[in-house]
Formats: C-alpha cells, structure tokens, sequence
C-alpha cells in the first residue's frame, strides 16, 4: 500500500488550473469527479460540472464550475477506495446507505508574488453530510490554519495539517470550516498544498 500512496500523491501533480476563481487569482489547480458508494462498492458517475449554491458559496456559487475529471489510475488506485471505505466507516454503521461522493483534488500555490487561498469563499459550509479534509503534501508553507466554528459561529478549534495523511473529518450540519491563506517560507521557492476533499451527502 506504501507504493500506492506514493502514486497517489503524485497525481497531484497532474492537476489543472482553476479558472473561476474571481479574486483574479490563479493559485488553485484541481480536479474533480463524482461517485457513489453502496456495500462496500465504488462506482464512478457520469462526469458532470460541479455546482454550488450561493447559499453555501457566496463567492463562485450559483452557476456550473466545469472541471476535468480525474485520472482513471487516480480512481483505480486502492488508497482511495481505502479511503472511502474508512470514512463511511466513521460515520454509518449501515452498508445498505447509498453515498453520492464529490471528489475534488486540490493544489494550493504561493508565491513571493501572490498568496495561496485554500478556501476564497472563507469560512463556509459545502452542504454536504460528511466532510474528509486530508492532506497529501505540504511544501515550503506558512499558514494555512484550519479552523472549525459551530453553527452560533463561536471558533471551536483551530490546527495546521501538516503531515501527509494528517486530517478532518467534519459534520457539515454542525460546524462551519474554513482554511487560512498560504505563503512560501522561502520566497525564492516554489510552495504548495496538496489536498484531498471528500463530501459525503446521503441519498
């Protein structure tokens, strides 16, 4: 599974860039696709635009986000469905619960020239059931702080992922979350953030 992981990780390095992003910014590359997850099965849908309302995504809400899909390796490779299969572990005790999955792989970038913004929109919500935050990679960074509000807004926590496989699992009905900005300790250096992002929604 070590060697797995490893491939894992570098397929992060085939990511696109993200060209909605309205600040101007061009520090997010991702990829995104959907599944759904039923007694222990994975099963990739039809490749579809990614949709957020402005209720959930005041920022690039309200109108289809065409991404490219991921990678038939990525999908194929056994961490993820490792991956899945741990996180519905946590959270349903029922196999029969059918799962609709939004995939998203995201790199954050910095540079002397612009920061990286994990979350544009802040602290937000995804609308979601279920949230896994993971990180794959963390590269010549300060910042990104993670933070975790509940639905009064009072902060509840706050930690840096820094280690690869290091992460969140969140309720998306309870909490709000959000990710403070990046930039590169070394300024002559490239910088980045390497991030898996799974939600779970009940179907």
């Amino acid at each position: 599974m070590a060697h797995a992981y490893q491939r894992f990780c570098r397929s992060w390095n085939q990511l696109l860039p993200d060209p909605y992003l309205r600040d101007g910014g061009r520090y997010r590359l991702r990829r995104y696709s959907v599944f759904h997850w039923q007694y222990g099965q994975l099963k990739q849908l039809p490749h579809e635009p990614h949709y957020q309302s402005s209720y959930h995504n005041a920022v690039h809400g309200g109108f289809n986000r065409h991404f490219r899909a991921w990678l038939p390796t990525t999908v194929s490779n056994p961490v993820f469905k490792t991956l899945i299969a741990w996180s519905v572990e946590q959270f349903s005790a029922n196999p029969s619960q059918l799962w609709r999955i939004q995939a998203h792989q995201f790199r954050i970038v910095a540079s002397a020239l612009e920061e990286g913004r994990p979350t544009p929109e802040g602290v937000h919500k995804d609308g979601a059931d279920y949230i896994l935050i993971m990180l794959l990679d963390r590269h010549n960074v300060q910042g990104g702080l993670s933070h975790i509000y509940n639905n009064q807004m009072q902060a509840l926590g706050q930690c840096t992922l820094s280690t690869s496989t290091d992460l969140l699992l969140v309720n998306d009905h309870k909490v709000y979350h959000g990710v403070t900005p990046i930039l590169p300790e070394d300024k002559s250096q490239a910088a980045w953030r390497d991030v898996l992002v799974l939600t779970f929604h009940r179907q």
